[in-house]
């Protein structure tokens, strides 16, 4: 995996809650192109950070930032599905995502090596 990559996605999440179309789009942007493959490639990155509790998956209303915190298995699946990576509109229920303190910590002290973590 890109490790400059991971490390872009993984800022994302500590920097705000950041919606989950939000990181393929941040895919797309660094890999200068739009496609399926990117989405591939941000679900992965994205099951990474999850398996390694780096982040977290929660749910929100759109425009209204009531976090609702998902569990991992759910989490999993809703990370492989599609419904959640499309924009949604106002009041529609949507999938954010934030690190968790092993999340800031590993990004702080860059603890990932070449993709994996020690």
């Amino acid at each position: 995996m890109n490790k400059e990559l991971i490390y872009k996605l993984l800022w994302s999440t500590i920097e705000d809650f950041v919606g989950l179309w939000e990181l393929h789009w941040e895919v797309n942007s660094n890999l200068k192109s739009d496609s399926s493959s990117n989405k591939e490639l941000a679900k992965k990155i994205l099951l990474y950070l999850l398996g390694f509790g780096l982040i977290k998956l929660y749910y929100d209303k759109w425009g209204d930032d009531q976090l609702e915190e998902i569990s991992q298995q759910e989490a999993i699946e809703i990370i492989k599905g599609e419904k959640f990576w499309l924009p949604p509109e106002v009041n529609d229920l949507c999938v954010k995502i934030g690190s968790t303190e092993k999340g800031e910590k590993c990004y702080n002290e860059e603890l990932i090596e070449d993709g994996e973590l020690p």
